[in-house]
């Protein structure tokens, strides 16, 4: 993959995500909702995916597929869900930490984690596309493949990557994003970014294994 076809995929995503917008706005409504008791948050992600890859199967399931996801794969959703926290939790703690440092080397610790941080949720974004795409759903294969797929394609992961971000941080800083459904549209984006790795049927079969 040439890291320019990174553009294809985001302008491939939105245009996507546009035509089904009202669907992606109620489901992120619904995700935003379930969320707000934090135990129920890695299962809402869950079922934004499960929506988002039957759209990019050409197939609008809207609630019935959040639904669908959200009450489907109850264990993986749990462990991904614990390790994000601890995961995320640590990078938080060690970011304030180092910011609030006066050592010489504390602000160079401090962008290291947020860069890890940033690093994770991207990650974390290309693990679960990886998780649906894959025919042995497994968290171990699909953060092996979401790995996979940004260490061997860095610059076009780096654009994928950066483009979520970007919608990462206007959806919190500003609110207004989030109740416009960019929750699905960051579900979407990762889904066309691994479905860009894997043209032919070879290529996905091998994801199999």
């Amino acid at each position: 993959m040439r890291a320019a076809q990174a553009f294809d995929v985001i302008v491939d995503a939105l245009k996507l995500w546009w035509r089904d917008w009202v669907n992606q706005v109620v489901v992120s409504l619904a995700a935003i909702l379930l969320s707000l008791t934090i135990f129920l948050a890695p299962a809402a992600m869950f079922g934004i995916y499960q929506e988002c890859k039957d759209l990019t199967h050409q197939t609008r399931t809207g609630l019935l597929g959040f639904w669908q996801g959200f009450r489907s794969y109850f264990r993986q959703n749990l462990t991904w869900g614990l390790v994000n926290l601890v995961i995320i939790l640590v990078l938080v703690t060690n970011t304030w930490f180092y910011y609030k440092s006066q050592f010489s080397f504390a602000p160079i610790l401090t962008f290291l984690m947020i860069g890890l941080g940033a690093f994770w949720i991207i990650w974390q974004s290309f693990t679960l596309a990886c998780f649906y795409l894959q025919e042995e759903k497994t968290l171990k294969l699909a953060w092996k493949n979401g790995l996979a797929i940004m260490l061997g394609q860095p610059g076009y992961a780096l654009i994928i990557g950066l483009t979520m971000l970007a919608i990462l941080v206007l959806s919190f800083s500003v609110f207004i994003p989030l109740f416009l459904g960019s929750l699905p549209l960051l579900a979407l984006l990762s889904f066309r970014a691994v479905q860009a790795t894997l043209p032919t049927a070879e290529s996905h079969a091998e994801m199999q294994k």
